[in-house]
């Protein structure tokens, strides 16, 4: 007696399309971009992966939203990473100045 295999109940799911992961780092980067110091180099790899993303999931013709935030994401976070840098170092130059410095000299 030869049995019939039965046909899968579920569809197999299509691959994710290429760039999805890129955009999801681009999107953590920018927001991590919001660190002071070193938070501009977060948001700058941020920014380039958003792009590479994009630049991919628009040829696959996918959604390119998530791409799209992290772009917007990276950019917002390089602004205030350079704010908050600024204005730590005006801050700290303007202390500096303040300190009377003729008490340490030799």
């Amino acid at each position: 007696m030869e049995y019939q295999q039965q046909p899968p109940m579920y569809q197999p799911q299509p691959p994710a399309p290429k760039g999805k992961g890129l955009s999801i780092a681009s999107m953590v980067l920018g927001i991590l971009g919001c660190i002071p110091y070193a938070g501009w180099a977060c948001a700058i790899v941020g920014l380039i992966l958003g792009l590479v993303s994009k630049k991919q999931l628009k040829e696959q013709g996918a959604p390119h939203g998530m791409a799209t935030a992290g772009i917007i994401c990276s950019i917002i976070g390089l602004a205030v990473s350079v704010l908050i840098t600024t204005c730590i170092v005006c801050i700290a130059c303007r202390a500096l100045n303040e300190i009377p410095w003729e008490y340490y000299s030799y």
